[in-house]
């Protein structure tokens, strides 16, 4: 019996032991389940705190007010002693204060080294990770703060790159607690930072959105103005003109009607130029020039300007003007033009100076520097970063006092892109400015430049003997060149549309017509149809007759239409006196159309 007894002690022993072997094991998984349970209380409380933050940060109208509500949400949720958002300033080499809570500093503006600004983690967008420093390192701009433990994530734009710093920290009597980041508290603030970064862009993207469509708006106001006050001078000076028998009354009136049409002509050009540029369709043309007499033609436009004003005008050509180059002319001067009329128009006293020079050469190539400094009113950083934008101008009483679009400097800084270049601004208020660019022309070798030079200055008037058709829908467009043509010796006829020209080309004898003036855009038949059938025509001069398109269509493609459809060449409505000169002189004297 004493042995069984003992047997039984034992096996209950054992159990007893198992008992308490489970036991313990209950109680320390009841334990970790208490810590898993808090840790998971805690990480609901804290996305329960998100999300409340994450509420409040919709209700916000501004960035700025975003970033309060964002640094307030960095303090209240990970009990953090202050809260900062920091934005990168536009010379990238400064941290400026965007909104706090609990912040204090003596003030605005952290001066950040490039080696920390240069940190792999401020630029790894899609590893982000929480940042921690205790205290903060050398070199970070949270060092001189008064923070012993620092906790930041930077900021993305949407264009992925860094465009702030998200910032938590403690000071030195906080930071024990905080010696080991607890990995519920990193991953929370990660969580959190991201998700006010990714508000913080759609918040900056409407604002952008808002701005554009108020500059949009205050644009479309401005060109109603612009237009409106030159057609008020055309309709009134009509009116005086038709009612005065006074021949110097009417030359006045004439001339004031040259002079808001060619403004009413550079505001449609401006917004056909700002159409290209958004569709990425503007583009360079090459061809000869010489330099001296572009800037001499930029300069006599621009005098009387100047004259009216009391202002002085002048160029130095330091040694330029006899350069035979090859680039687009037309584009050089829209630029120079552009950046002479804003220094006259912002100047008051003293006058303004174009100086061309040269920079550099080799045998293929010249780097020219062309720079138009004025002594007007200057401008700010401020407004410097803003005055290259589409519709934008230095701010709205500037439209109201000087007038203009706000398009000029938006479209010359395309252009000088284009030309693989920057425009550069130095100015400060009160003391003037000077826009300036540097560019490389192609040095022409050949005697191009010099005779395109010698065609733009003469042209001859005789053209006695020739006959020119002249193609149009439009009576009083048929009526303006062939009044051009009278007194030429040229016989001009008239049809108002294609049909009515290809007939008209098909009942007369063979090499009648030396050159036909086409519209393009007519109603029965346009322009480019009459061309091909004309061209189709079997006889002999059907081939050879000169074609020009006369057409308001002036984008590239409508261009190319009309030259594939068989035209040799264009000008673009409205067409001037000298312009019908020179392609009848050349037409008739040159080699325009000869095939």
């Amino acid at each position: 019996m004493t042995g069984e007894k003992s047997s039984e002690i034992d096996e209950l022993r054992d159990a007893v032991s198992a008992l308490n072997s489970k036991t313990a094991r209950y109680e320390v998984e009841k334990a970790n389940m208490r810590v898993i349970r808090h840790r998971l209380d805690d990480q609901i409380e804290l996305f329960r705190q998100i999300h409340r933050f994450t509420q409040r940060a919709f209700t916000a109208s501004t960035a700025e007010g975003l970033a309060d509500i964002l640094s307030e949400g960095v303090v209240d949720i990970f009990q953090l002693e202050t809260g900062a958002t920091f934005k990168l300033d536009v010379s990238g080499d400064c941290l400026e204060l965007f909104g706090s809570c609990n912040f204090s500093s003596a003030g605005p503006e952290f001066p950040v080294l490039m080696e920390w600004l240069r940190k792999p983690e401020l630029h790894d967008f899609k590893g982000r990770s929480v940042i921690m420093e205790s205290p903060p390192g050398p070199g970070s701009p949270f060092a001189s703060i008064g923070l012993s433990y620092a906790v930041y994530v930077p900021i993305f734009g949407n264009d992925r790159k860094m465009a702030g710093v998200i910032l938590g920290g403690i000071t030195e009597e906080g930071a024990l607690i905080y010696d080991k980041m607890p990995e519920i508290f990193s991953s929370s603030f990660l969580v959190y930072c991201q998700t006010m970064n990714g508000i913080y862009n759609n918040l900056i993207a409407l604002d952008q959105a808002r701005a554009g469509m108020r500059a949009k708006s205050m644009f479309l106001s401005s060109l109603s103005h612009e237009i409106r006050t030159p057609m008020n001078a055309i309709i009134g000076m009509t009116q005086i003109a038709s009612h005065s028998g006074k021949p110097e009354e009417m030359k006045k009136c004439i001339s004031q009607i040259d002079i808001s049409s060619r403004h009413l002509l550079g505001l449609l050009n401006d917004v056909l130029d700002m159409s290209k540029i958004e569709e990425g369709k503007l583009v360079l043309e090459k061809s000869p020039f010489v330099l001296g007499p572009v800037l001499e033609n930029i300069m006599s436009g621009l005098h009387s300007i100047a004259a009216n004003k009391g202002l002085y005008l002048t160029l130095a050509t330091n040694g330029t003007e006899d350069l035979a180059l090859c680039g687009d002319s037309m584009r050089l001067s829209q630029v120079v033009i552009n950046f002479i009329s804003n220094a006259l128009k912002f100047t008051e006293s003293g006058g303004v100076t174009l100086d061309v020079r040269e920079v550099s050469r080799d045998s293929e190539k010249i780097l020219l520097r062309v720079a138009v400094t004025d002594t007007g009113i200057g401008m700010s950083d401020e407004t410097v970063s803003r005055i290259f934008s589409p519709f934008e101008q230095a701010d709205s009483s500037m439209s109201r006092k000087y007038g203009g679009t706000g398009l000029g400097l938006s479209i010359s800084g395309s252009i000088i892109k284009l030309m693989d270049s920057e425009i550069c601004v130095e100015s400060s208020p009160g003391h003037g400015s000077c826009f300036s660019f540097q560019a490389w022309f192609d040095l022409d070798t050949s005697s191009a430049s010099a005779e395109a030079a010698a065609e733009d200055e003469t042209w001859d008037q005789d053209f006695s003997g020739s006959h020119i058709m002249i193609v149009d829908d439009v009576q009083i467009n048929r009526e303006i060149i062939a009044t051009f043509l009278d007194g030429t010796g040229a016989v001009c006829d008239c049809a108002s549309d294609g049909q009515e020209a290809v007939g008209m080309f098909a009942a007369s004898e063979e090499n009648y017509y030396d050159l036909i003036l086409m519209d393009v855009q007519m109603p029965v038949m346009d322009g480019c149809e009459a061309t091909r059938l004309i061209r189709g025509m079997e006889r002999g001069d059907a081939k050879t007759v000169t074609i020009i398109a006369l057409t308001a269509n002036v984008l590239k493609e409508d261009l190319q239409e009309a030259l594939a459809s068989g035209m040799d060449g264009y000008a673009g409505k409205p067409v001037e006196y000298a312009t019908i000169m020179k392609l009848v002189d050349r037409t008739i004297h040159g080699d325009i159309g000869k095939r």
